[in-house]
């Protein structure tokens, strides 16, 4: 881990969390949509039958859901928290 972020939040407790960030909700999407049509395109050729397209097409909408659900909740119950960023060690 080279690079992390602190956030000392108001209840006391400080986070380190990796400056790896989540993907943003277009690519997020590009995805699903890459997926789905790679899913509906082998099902068109017959290589996959129509419950394994049903399936992957509920993940891909219940995956979208539950970090909407996250967000939401994590939103109402973590309180703001102040953030410092740490940069990268550099040797001398």
């Amino acid at each position: 881990m080279r690079e992390v972020t602190i956030r000392k939040r108001s209840d006391g407790l400080t986070e380190l969390t990796p400056r790896l960030a989540p993907l943003e909700i277009t690519d997020r999407w590009l995805v699903i949509f890459t997926v789905v049509m790679a899913a509906c395109g082998f099902f068109l050729t017959g290589v996959m039958p129509a419950s394994v397209l049903a399936t992957v097409i509920a993940a891909c909408l219940a995956g979208e859901v539950v970090l909407g659900a996250k967000a939401l909740v994590l939103l109402l119950l973590r309180p703001p928290a102040e953030v410092h960023e740490v940069p990268r060690f550099r040797r001398r």
